[in-house]
């Protein structure tokens, strides 16, 4: 079989032109999440996952090196809970305070069945290396709330740590971490708060970049024992 069957090439802009729109219209034509309760009982199965999702939505970041150079990241990104129904779409920014420092922040805002879904968050990034050395390892913290139309609050936070490894030079990261929630949910029966469920969960995360034209694709995968989200983002750095 002749080895130029299946070799060939796009230009990298034409590349990036192509993932953007794909991603742009998946999120714009695609089925966002709902935060819906389940009615007989807010410590179901399927509650806490809704609960997982809201706080792993609301303390979602993605790795973009801290480096003098690239002071602003803005970002693009669509969630999804393996488990859960729907995407999320949500903008991010990031900006370099220091050398090994940097702080970012996050929101989302679209309508859902439930009514209107809001999530907001922030969250820094720590280069624990000395003397403006860059270092395989990220400290993060977050902290986010999202609102499901009044029906739904869960407030998170999520502390992790990110190594980066190098695959014949391709990037690849890996981490680990802890987010911890309270959810606030008001059942449609009686319409009260039935008071805050904290639940943790303990998580491992992996992901890449890939870079192009300057911008960065950068597919992500968070699991643990009873979670599961997928996360593609495209950021640029300014």
């Amino acid at each position: 079989m002749s080895e130029g069957l299946f070799n060939f090439s796009l230009p990298e802009r034409g590349v990036v032109k192509f993932i953007s729109f794909i991603f742009i219209l998946s999120i714009s034509l695609g089925q966002w999440t709902t935060f819906q309760l389940d009615e007989s009982s807010y410590l179901s199965k399927k509650s806490k996952t809704i609960f997982r999702t809201a706080g792993f939505a609301a303390t979602h970041n993605f790795p973009v090196d801290i480096t003098e150079k690239n002071r602003i990241a803005i970002g693009l990104s669509t969630l999804k809970g393996v488990s859960a129904n729907g995407f999320l779409p949500m903008i991010s920014g990031k900006m370099t305070v220091s050398w090994n420092l940097s702080l970012r922040g996050r929101m989302a805002a679209y309508s859902a069945e439930e009514g209107t879904i809001q999530a907001y968050g922030w969250g820094l990034s720590l280069n624990p290396s000395k003397d403006k050395e860059i270092s395989k390892w990220i400290i993060n913290m977050d902290s986010g709330k999202l609102n499901s139309n009044d029906a739904l609050i869960v407030s998170a936070i999520q502390a992790s740590a990110t190594r980066q490894y190098n695959l014949n030079k391709f990037p690849v990261y890996f981490g680990f971490g802890l987010n911890i929630l309270n959810a606030n949910p008001k059942l449609l029966l009686d319409k009260k708060y039935q008071g805050k469920k904290e639940i943790q969960t303990n998580f491992i995360n992996v992901g890449t970049k890939i870079s192009m034209d300057g911008l960065s694709l950068i597919p992500q995968l968070w699991f643990g024992s009873q979670y599961t989200m997928v996360s593609v983002n495209i950021v640029g750095t300014f």
